[in-house]
């Protein structure tokens, strides 16, 4: 609180109050009083400081270790440039213990375990093969790596985690935009109720002249009122619980965009997912290819995998993988445009569609209906079919714990919501313990039906981790991406971020948020009660000056320790046990 504030006609602040008692201590001769009442109020603001800055040390502790070098590989020299100056596609080579600067995909030919802790909060290291993208912030273990970077420092993953704590504080909970506004009415509130204090005995004593009026006595009595009321110990503990609850998460692979939506995850009770790359790996293999026309296993692959290069989805993604692993040449696929559920083109005058079995049904191509409703990409030239490439996906080994964890957590449902087929999707709703799931949607689709869930009860959670996946996270009354944090539309969409992917996080963090919630209904708690008694002994001239002090300063000090040993005590037993 400054003079600053005054100057903006912020005057009915609890440094305004601060200002008048100890003002009236030194009027009355309570010398020893006014000093302290000043005194421990600075001791109390110096105090916040110290905690404020202790909790922003330990967010920036997630960049100290990023390199302010960064070595180039080109031509076989090596030259030690800026981590600002690197660009796409240039190679960088980082040693064992020193931090990936950027974003970028492994080159080291047999690969490398990187220590992912200060992304994703996982103390194993994580083995990384070649071709994997590896995200800045990681750090090589054994030896020496090979990165191609992809990214620009700012789109980086620790850059953006940074930004994303950063405006955090920018994004306020309801319950700190509710304390702000009852303090508006509250200093005035009180500091009327201590005018009265003084000022209706003195009218009593005017009206009925039996009654004897001292003046210091009262004067006393109001003072001990006007710095008991003081809401120092709310307007410090609750933004302070909520941002070293930010910090805290970050660290373990938790990013919340703002205290807004780390008080409302606390209160999810249908929880949405995607499937691909959220409820399973993402990383679909190649299980099978039926040849329905003239072409041979080697020729669909290579016409699917043409059609597909450039498209980051898991399926093109397993397709060019597998084309390339069996060193097939793609035949060029011009004007090919996306459409829903597949891909159009032409390949030497010939019309050629490669998609789902809904693009077909669409354009009328007839296929045999004999691959029993797993994921596979079919191939049509000529509106007539070829042959159909069967994909298998995987459950994340952690999605079936953390479904039973966010039952116990009181989750009303759970649902998958996926543009995939029936049956892949019924599979990994069975495996994981999902209730229910809703299959061959479209993202305008996804996005209407976690509209009406939400409609149903706000408290709706989505998680999900492509683009395709933006419109049902913007919806969503809580939107979670998992996965990379790069520049996917995914991650700008949502409210939550969980580096790595890790289902069980969910859960772990509604426990944070209702964590949050406790510390701040026990601060609530405390320092209004204590206030209310020794606002009522101090107008009955039973509590002196200093409890009052004790009750603004020293209450402020008690939320404040109680909040960081909550909150620290929360991280060692519950979070890392996780």
């Amino acid at each position: 609180m400054t003079v600053s504030e005054w100057l903006n006609r912020d005057i009915f602040n609890e440094f305004t109050l601060m200002v008048l008692a100890s003002a009236g201590a030194f009027v009355i001769g309570e010398y020893p009083e006014a000093v302290a009442v000043l005194l421990f109020y600075s001791i109390g603001e110096k105090l916040e400081d110290v905690v404020s800055g202790d909790v922003k040390g330990e967010i920036r502790n997630l960049l100290r270790e990023m390199p302010e070098k960064v070595t180039i590989m080109a031509d076989g020299i090596r030259k030690d440039i800026s981590p600002q100056s690197v660009r796409p596609g240039m190679t960088m080579a980082v040693k064992p213990g020193e931090s990936v600067p950027l974003d970028g995909i492994m080159l080291s030919a047999d690969g490398a375990d990187l220590n992912t802790a200060a992304i994703t909060g996982e103390s194993v290291p994580r083995f990384h093969a070649c071709g994997d993208n590896v995200m800045s912030g990681t750090i090589p273990v054994d030896r020496e790596i090979l990165v191609e970077a992809t990214r620009e420092w700012n789109d980086s993953s620790m850059t953006r985690i940074m930004k994303m704590i950063e405006d955090a504080s920018s994004h306020r909970a309801p319950s700190e935009s509710r304390l702000r506004r009852i303090t508006r009415w509250y200093t005035p509130l009180v500091f009327t109720a201590a005018l009265l204090v003084f000022a209706v005995p003195w009218v009593i004593e005017m009206c009925n002249g039996s009654f004897n009026f001292e003046w210091a006595v009262w004067l006393r009595r109001s003072l001990v009122f006007l710095v008991c009321s003081c809401p120092c110990a709310l307007v410090v503990s609750i933004p302070l619980t909520y941002f070293a609850s930010i910090g805290i998460s970050s660290r373990h692979g938790i990013l919340f965009k703002g205290h807004d939506s780390l008080d409302a995850i606390g209160n999810t009770r249908i929880v949405l997912f995607d499937k691909t790359g959220t409820v399973t790996t993402g990383e679909f293999r190649i299980e099978s290819i039926v040849s329905i026309g003239s072409l041979d296993h080697s020729q669909l692959l290579s016409i699917a995998a043409s059609a597909e290069t450039g498209s980051s989805h898991p399926i093109a993604r397993a397709l060019i993988r597998e084309a390339e692993k069996m060193n097939l040449t793609f035949p060029v696929i011009s004007g090919a445009i996306t459409v829903p559920h597949g891909i159009k083109g032409n390949m030497e005058g010939r019309e050629v569609i490669i998609g789902s079995p809904g693009i077909m049904r669409t354009e009328g191509i007839i296929f045999p209906d004999n691959i029993d409703g797993q994921t596979c990409v079919q191939v049509s030239i000529d509106r007539k079919p070829e042959g159909i490439i069967v994909l298998a996906d995987t459950v994340k080994s952690g999605a079936k714990e953390a479904v039973s964890m966010l039952h116990q957590r009181r989750m009303a449902k759970g649902g998958i919501l996926s543009g995939d087929s029936d049956e892949s999707v019924r599979k990994a709703a069975e495996e994981s313990g999902i209730d229910f799931y809703k299959s061959s949607l479209l993202p305008d689709e996804k996005r209407e039906l976690v509209s009406q869930y939400t409609k149903e009860d706000r408290n709706v959670l989505f998680a999900g981790d492509g683009v395709n996946d933006a419109p049902a996270l913007a919806a969503a009354g809580i939107g979670v991406a998992m996965g990379d944090i790069g520049t996917s539309i995914a991650i700008e969409s949502a409210q939550v971020v969980i580096a790595g992917g890790d289902l069980r996080k969910i859960p772990q963090a509604i426990d944070i948020s209702r964590r949050v919630r406790s510390v701040i209904m026990e601060n609530v708690a405390f320092a209004f009660g204590v206030k209310i008694i020794v606002m009522t002994l101090g107008a009955f001239g039973i509590a002196s000056l200093w409890a009052a002090v004790f009750a603004d300063t020293g209450v402020t000090a008690i939320t404040i320790l109680w909040t960081l040993y909550r909150l620290k005590i929360w991280q060692l037993r519950r979070l890392k046990k996780n």
